[in-house]
């Protein structure tokens, strides 16, 4: 209970609800983005054989942003995604990140 008292009378708590109710909004918006960019893509390739490469570029570095915020809303990043860090390059890759350990302080029930 006394965790739940300090949570919820943390500035930083409340801080991190407000950004992630505004990423909430900015998924929605990267989420129609998205499928515009897939539709025109899929169009380019229809009608002149190959995708457009500038087109990909964006789309790659939106999908970036998408995990971006993913990863901050979930708590599995404390970094907060565009427009308080750069735009995701266009050329970027995504990059698997090592698993979280657990916690060895925390009570398990192995060897109980």
């Amino acid at each position: 209970m006394d965790a739940f008292k300090r949570t919820v009378l943390s500035p930083d708590f409340w801080l991190r609800v407000v950004y992630t109710l505004l990423l909430a909004l900015a998924w929605q918006i990267t989420e129609l983005l998205l499928i515009a960019v897939t539709l025109l893509q899929l169009a380019f390739k229809l009608f002149t054989g190959e995708a457009k490469s500038r087109l990909t570029g964006f789309g790659n570095s939106l999908s970036q942003y998408a995990w971006q915020i993913g990863r901050f809303v979930t708590f599995a990043s404390e970094q907060k995604p565009w427009p308080f860090m750069e735009w995701p390059d266009a050329r970027a890759e995504w990059q698997p990140v090592a698993p979280v350990q657990a916690d060895p302080d925390s009570n398990s029930s192995e060897g109980k």
